[in-house]
């Protein structure tokens, strides 16, 4: 460096995201607190419902690239986990409630940061899609009236913020919306023979993690 040229300052950690190094990547880990699951499908005529309204929990390993103006790409593996209760057939609610859904999801993400480079925090919006396996039961009394385990599509939108620890290192908080779409399920409500049918479950969740640049 000649006597004349400018000191190199390392890059401010809380500057804008569009100033961030092109192609750079992250590696992290979520942990997830789940609210608001719902699994829903029909049965011929027969409407089958169940609820959940306990805290589930999860978690969530991903890798990503900035690809830049903002956008970054993520390669995400997720865990959910909830217990469901408050099964109704055809509207009228059911005693002996016990089941539970669990989920494991390889998803693709796009994420755009917000330019606000005068926040201490970067807030940012996501979507993603992938393929779900699901392992749903439910039960009313010793009867399986939900039960099934399949591959299906999946999709989720996501909206959060990331708060620099140090150049490479930040603390994410997000809220995630996350459906799985027409899974299928085997399905015998009472008093009629068991059948195949398709379900629609969705979940609500706030994750909290940890990222780190590689």
């Amino acid at each position: 460096m000649g006597p004349f040229a400018p000191a190199r300052r390392p890059a401010d950690p809380y500057s804008s995201p569009y100033d961030g190094a092109f192609n750079s990547a992250c590696l992290g880990l979520r942990g997830s607190i789940i609210d608001g699951s719902d699994t829903h499908t029909r049965s011929g005529g027969t409407d089958l419902r169940a609820h959940y309204y306990s805290t589930g929990y999860g978690g969530s390993a991903y890798v990503g690239t900035q690809l830049g103006y903002g956008f970054r790409v993520e390669a995400e593996l997720l865990y959910h986990h909830v217990t469901l209760d408050r099964p109704d057939v055809a509207g009228a609610p059911q005693a002996g409630r016990d089941g539970y859904l669990q989920t494991v999801a390889p998803m693709a993400n796009l994420y755009w940061d917000l330019p606000v480079p005068e926040f201490i925090v970067r807030p940012f919006i996501a979507a993603g899609v992938g393929g779900a396996y699901t392992d749903a039961h439910d039960r009313v009394g010793p009867a399986q009236v939900i039960g099934g385990d399949k591959w299906r599509f999946a999709y989720q939108l996501m909206a959060g913020v990331a708060l620099p620890l140090s150049q490479t290192a930040r603390l994410t908080g997000l809220y995630r919306y996350f459906r799985v779409q027409d899974a299928r399920y085997r399905c015998a409500p009472p008093a009629l023979p068991t059948t195949s049918c398709g379900a629609n479950t969705a979940d609500q969740s706030v994750d909290l993690g940890l990222e780190f640049d590689i």
